[in-house]
């Protein structure tokens, strides 16, 4: 009996002794997955409201009957300096007409941006001839890169001395941003 105890206990310590192969870990190769994301560059601009009236005096400043609040926001590139917006109109001649040929002239509109000094809409942009204004120009880098900004454009007519008929007068003010 005593031969057969050394015997069980012999092997077992040769069964744990052993190395055990089935327990041992099998890794596959690696395998790489090359990732991609673009960010292009942006700019959009919002305008709150999209229509203003005015009640035109005869002769005499009228003025809109709410200021437009625009929004500007952009995603640029790094090497960008400066971010601007101008509004304009198509032509400086007739900005607003009656459809009957009386005009009102751009120069004849002005714009106050974030209650400043009102300019008429008589300068050259980008954009148009004489019949512009630029309402902000913001340099950009770093975290200005990535944003946006609100600002408001209060609107006025000046009807003196263009002797125009009753009627309605429609125009379409263009706003427009550029980065360089």
């Amino acid at each position: 009996m005593f031969r057969s105890l050394c015997v069980i206990a012999v092997c077992a310590v040769l069964v744990f002794a052993l190395p055990q192969q089935a327990a041992a870990q099998l890794n596959s190769s690696t395998l790489n997955v090359t990732l991609n994301a673009s960010l292009l560059e942006l700019i959009t601009i919002s305008a709150t409201p999209t229509t203003v009236n005015f009640t035109l005096a005869g002769s005499g400043t009228a003025a809109g009957s709410a200021s437009v609040s625009i929004t500007t926001t952009w995603v640029l590139a790094v090497g960008r300096s400066t971010m601007k917006l101008y509004g304009y109109f198509a032509s400086s001649t007739a900005a607003l007409t009656d459809g009957s040929g009386h005009n009102i002239p751009s120069s004849a509109v002005s714009g106050s941006v974030n209650s400043g000094s009102f300019a008429a809409f008589s300068s050259t942009t980008p954009y148009a001839t004489s019949s512009g204004l630029q309402i902000f120009s913001q340099s950009v880098s770093g975290v200005t890169l990535d944003t946006n900004r609100t600002d408001t454009l209060a609107l006025e007519i000046n009807t003196t001395g263009l002797n125009l008929p009753a009627a309605t007068y429609t125009g379409t003010l263009i706003l427009e941003a550029q980065a360089t």
